[in-house]
């Protein structure tokens, strides 16, 4: 619009200099400079010789030329137009040469205001961008209002999937339950008349029915977190012999090839679910184990303000950097070098109880130097 408006403004300066320049090149015959003002003009020129001398004008804004004049381009052998700002006026100039067989005699300067239509122009501008802001605004909302619609099939989607597991592994415990106790039931009455092999497949059922039963454990306590359906027994209790007892217990399993290491600040007293810390504490000593065929593995429990700081650091095979971001992931098993036996679900597990104490567990590791949790947990309700 204002392109077209300036291009239509110029076509009129044209016309009008057209219309008049038979009546504006005789005023170069002028002996000195006349300048006639009259405000209700709707057009203004000024006629200059080639030396750049004001030879004659008709105003429309008194004293405009005397600013025209220290402002006047240096080349004034061709048309051009242009736009000045005097006085909180905008106005508009063509610049006309007047040549006489191609020698340049002077130039012709005619012009108008433009001042309404640049302020039309100004205020247009400020609807507009008011106009799109309100749009963009309206466009938000609509937008968040359909993307909530549209999220609410798969958020439901997503609640029964849940559901789905909770139930499934809350349903399959109880025959998994009469599966294991029939195994043993035929492990204590026909033991001695199976087959060596038999004997051998008896025993790999048992241990996949542990594995699935400890899997469908995890399961069951993730799908009961999701779904808010589950709460920690909290209650007080000394942090710091649960630790000690445990860490006995774990030195009793290790290898020859690892040495165990503790490190236990006495005294300390916790508020929080002993039972869940105590799986807390399990699901990390088995990692540790898990990927240290040998070296170090060093558990420490100290006291920092308010909060109790648990670390469980080894000399294994480490995390890579990449691995590092996923690793509380469920089933995350992207390190191909830290594949096992387990389910891929421990460390998330690790997550959720230290998050159910509002407490934070960070990792550090380091490939083929080690790893390094820690686990903050407030100590006090």
């Amino acid at each position: 619009m204002f392109k077209t408006m300036e291009q239509q403004q110029r076509e009129e300066l044209e016309n009008h200099y057209l219309a008049q320049q038979h009546d504006l090149i005789e005023h170069m015959d002028d002996g000195g400079p006349t300048i006639s003002y009259d405000p209700n003009r709707s057009y203004f020129y000024y006629v200059f010789n080639a030396e750049k001398e004001i030879i004659h004008g008709d105003e429309q804004f008194k004293g405009f030329f005397k600013t025209l004049i220290n402002h006047l381009p240096a080349d004034i052998s061709e048309s051009r137009l242009a736009k000045v700002e005097w006085q909180q006026e905008h106005l508009m100039l063509l610049y006309r040469p007047i040549k006489s067989k191609e020698q340049l005699m002077g130039f012709i300067v005619v012009g108008q205001s433009i001042t309404d239509q640049y302020h039309f122009f100004q205020r247009m501008l400020w609807v507009f961008i008011i106009l799109t802001l309100i749009a963009t605004l309206l466009l938000s909302i609509l937008s968040y209002y359909l993307a909530g619609k549209a999220m609410e099939p798969i958020e439901e989607s997503f609640a029964k999937q849940k559901r789905f597991v909770s139930d499934a592994s809350h349903e399959l415990r109880t025959p998994l339950s009469i599966f294991y106790s029939s195994l043993e039931l035929i492990e204590s009455e026909d033991k001695e008349h199976l087959s060596p092999i038999s004997n051998e497949v008896l025993d790999d059922l048992k241990s996949e029915a542990i594995s699935m039963k400890e899997l469908l454990e995890d399961l069951l306590f993730l799908a009961r977190n999701d779904q808010k359906n589950f709460s920690l027994k909290k209650e007080f209790f000394t942090l710091t012999d649960l630790v000690l007892s445990i860490g006995r217990k774990f030195s009793l399993i290790l290898p020859d090839s690892i040495q165990f290491n503790m490190n236990i600040e006495q005294n300390i007293q916790m508020f929080g679910d002993q039972n869940r810390i105590q799986e807390l504490l399990y699901i990390l000593l088995d990692n540790a184990r898990r990927y240290t065929k040998e070296g170090i593995i060093m558990l420490s429990l100290e006291v920092s303000g308010k909060n109790s700081i648990i670390t469980v650091q080894d000399s294994g095979i480490g995390i890579s950097e990449n691995a590092l971001t996923r690793i509380f992931e469920r089933f995350y098993r992207g390190d191909t070098a830290r594949t096992g036996s387990g389910t891929g679900l421990g460390l998330s597990i690790a997550k959720t109880i230290v998050d159910l104490h509002q407490g934070t567990i960070k990792v550090k590791s380091e490939k083929e130097k080690g790893t390094i949790f820690i686990i903050i947990l407030p100590m006090e309700k």
